[in-house]
């Protein structure tokens, strides 16, 4: 099965911290790619909103249609998935909105896990992978 990218997987492809992570990100998401790769809309949303005031709105969605184009999968946010998501941020009410959405998709088993370092997923009970 696949996995479900988290907003700080793109924003971590697009500004690596440091060379070597640029390095291992790129690999990384390649591999996750060949393994249909999933990003819910939101993670789109995210994405536009941060690396757009970085690198303007243009180049933030251009960025996303490359990653498409390579094989990335966008599925919608489903009436499902909200409602999983609003159960899941009962349990943790300090959670993102955006991270309950996106921890949906592996709840609803549509993803195996999130790709992430984010802890927030773990308190849902998620399963994770990072770089």
């Amino acid at each position: 099965m696949t996995g479900i990218a988290d907003t700080r997987l793109m924003l971590t492809l697009e500004f690596p911290p440091t060379e070597n992570t640029s390095e291992k990100i790129e690999e990384f998401v390649k591999r996750e790619i060949a393994k249909q790769l999933i990003a819910p809309s939101i993670v789109l949303t995210e994405f536009v909103k941060y690396a757009g005031s970085r690198i303007g709105e243009d180049a933030a969605k251009n960025r996303l249609r490359l990653l498409k184009e390579k094989g990335l999968r966008i599925l919608p946010i489903t009436e499902k998935i909200a409602l999983t998501a609003g159960s899941l941020l009962l349990i943790n009410r300090n959670a993102p909105i955006a991270d309950a959405l996106i921890a949906s998709f592996v709840k609803d088993g549509v993803a195996e896990y999130v790709v992430t370092d984010d802890p927030h997923f773990k308190a849902f009970g998620i399963k994770t992978k990072w770089i």
